[in-house]
């Protein structure tokens, strides 16, 4: 095992602790793989969020912006989840805050979610 410290560009082996290059796919001293080769697959994923969010958007961007705002004003929780956001529906109302601003809020939240959706739908 080297005593000397990794210089720039440099790391140590993960199984024997040699300093190698940081690109070293395998330790020239030990033979131990030290990273996995690239397989695209941050790509493909990034791809798929990326199509996600189009669907999402498509799905929002059809929403009834008089009836969610509705929602939203009467029973803020199911505001929330019409535009799909069930975690801010579950923390509106486990903070019962659908009896104190969320009249207020949420519907112009929810309106906001849709045309941001809409505008983003529109620039395709």
């Amino acid at each position: 095992m080297s005593t000397q410290d990794a210089g720039p560009n440099e790391v140590y082996c993960s199984s024997c602790g040699e300093i190698i290059k940081e690109e070293a796919e395998i330790c020239p001293e030990c033979g131990v793989r030290q990273k996995e080769p690239d397989t695209g697959q941050d790509i493909d994923d990034k791809v798929d969020e990326v199509l996600e969010g189009d669907i999402t958007d498509k799905k929002l961007a059809q929403k009834n912006m008089r009836a969610v705002m509705a929602w939203s004003f009467f029973i803020t929780p199911v505001g929330y989840l019409k535009v799909g956001k069930t975690g801010l529906a579950l923390i509106n109302l486990l903070t019962a805050n659908f009896l104190l601003l969320g009249p207020l809020i949420v519907p112009f939240h929810t309106r906001k979610m849709i045309k941001d959706a809409r505008k983003r739908v529109r620039s395709e």
